[in-house]
């Protein structure tokens, strides 16, 4: 299994309508080809791979990033109200955390690894005044290789 099938199939299992790769610079442009229809989504950063040669071994890291995004229906003249945080981030983030739990789980990861950092962060009007959800980051540990 590839890290990009693994992502995939994460991204299933944790429920996320759809899944996209793009960078910030390009994710101006990029969301325009979305429709309502098309969120919730999940925009991976395309991913780097970190490699670490130890004892004839290849011990790889792979930091992925990205954003679980959907988009209101309503008006978001105030953006700040109690209801956003319940309504929408929160269910994102539920949704993001499914998806890196998901991904720990495939068999891309390194077993002898125990213990992975992510972070989630609230993205209010996220480029666009009508996107909301949360940011992610994590290093992803994959299966060691014979050198």
């Amino acid at each position: 299994m590839t890290i990009l099938q693994a992502i995939q199939e994460a991204n299933t299992a944790a429920g996320i309508k759809n899944l996209a790769f793009a960078d910030l610079t390009e994710f101006n442009s990029f969301k325009d080809g979305f429709n309502e229809l098309d969120y919730p989504i999940n925009v991976v950063v395309p991913f780097t791979v970190n490699s670490l040669f130890l004892n004839n071994r290849i011990k790889d890291s792979v930091l992925i990033r990205g954003w679980v995004l959907t988009r209101l229906r309503e008006d978001t003249n105030d953006f700040r109200r109690i209801k956003i945080e319940p309504d929408y981030i929160n269910p994102m983030r539920i949704a993001a955390k499914k998806f890196v739990r998901r991904l720990l789980d495939s068999e891309v990861i390194d077993s002898e690894v125990e213990g992975v950092n992510a972070s989630f962060v609230p993205e209010y009007q996220f480029l666009d005044a009508h996107l909301f959800g949360v940011s992610y980051s994590f290093t992803l540990p994959t299966k060691s290789h014979i050198c």
